[in-house]
């Protein structure tokens, strides 16, 4: 070989080593400054909550078929403390539970729930079998076995004045002290929380942005994005310093490892698809 050609080598060789050696340390300092930034959190976090909910998520959708009499059943026979689910409104007024704005994928049917009368969205099948239930009978179980009700109030863009609605049929049963409203729509909730202050509001947040100031200002419970909460766990100290409480939906972090998180990072409650195993962390 050539020595003339030997010697770039040798300095290709070299540079390679010194990008390397820097890209290290960077990386190092990086470990270092996250290690620091949650050594210092859980240094001043102050005391957990002694008690901890755990929230079947659509009832458990991970032991039954989502937003079902199913699976609110399943969900209080596991022992679940507290339900969640999500609330429409069909052509003709009737407040019912399903999560998207169309029954495509939880049924044997189609279109969109606003454009569907009672009639027709009964008549639909479920995967249990069964035909999708309305806001008052999840209601009427959930009285019956006295768990709570964490009820979203969905898409209300879609449906104007929906909240007013879930408010009055709340409190007609008698059971706004067992209920939370949830909703990133912030102004149904305040419009909730004005009509009848008694109601417990959950606003929700996909980002720590706003969470520190929530709307309403009132609110006894925010309800981030688990990732969030993890990334910005100071969110959590500053919601209990105000006098709050912090229930999480941790997404794609609904698992035990994000549980474990979140829970040793001091949040109040998760929302969960397997309400079991996330109690057996709980009450461990």
């Amino acid at each position: 070989m050539n020595p003339e050609e030997v010697a770039p080598e040798k300095e290709s060789s070299a540079a390679t080593r010194h990008w390397l050696r820097w890209i290290g340390k960077a990386l190092l300092a990086i470990v270092i400054l996250i290690g620091a930034y949650y050594a210092l959190y859980f240094l001043l976090r102050g005391p957990t909550p002694s008690e901890r909910v755990v929230i079947a998520h659509r009832g458990g959708a991970d032991l039954a078929p989502e937003n079902t009499m199913t699976a609110f059943q399943n969900a209080i026979d596991v022992g679940a403390g507290w339900i969640e689910f999500d609330v429409h409104r069909t052509s003709d007024g009737e407040l019912v539970i399903m999560h998207d704005d169309t029954v495509d994928r939880t049924t044997n049917g189609s279109g969109m729930i606003k454009e569907m009368s009672a009639a027709e969205f009964a008549a639909l099948q479920m995967a249990d079998s069964k035909e999708p239930p309305t806001l008052e009978a999840v209601t009427a179980l959930a009285k019956a076995s006295d768990i709570g009700m964490l009820a979203e109030v969905k898409s209300p863009d879609l449906y104007p004045g929906m909240e007013m609605e879930i408010l009055q049929e709340i409190e007609d049963a008698g059971y706004v002290t067992k209920t939370v409203a949830l909703s990133f729509g912030l102004d149904a909730l305040e419009n909730m929380k004005k009509a009848n202050p008694s109601l417990r509001v959950c606003p929700l947040y996909k980002y720590p942005i706003g969470v520190g100031n929530p709307q309403p200002a009132n609110a006894e419970i925010i309800c981030p994005m688990g990732e969030s909460a993890i990334l910005y766990p100071w969110l959590i100290k500053k919601a209990h310093a105000q006098g709050r409480q912090v229930w999480v939906w941790p997404w794609k972090l609904d698992n035990p490892l994000g549980h474990r998180i979140l829970l040793a990072l001091g949040v109040d409650g998760i929302i969960v698809n397997d309400p079991v195993e996330a109690q057996r962390l709980v009450n461990r």
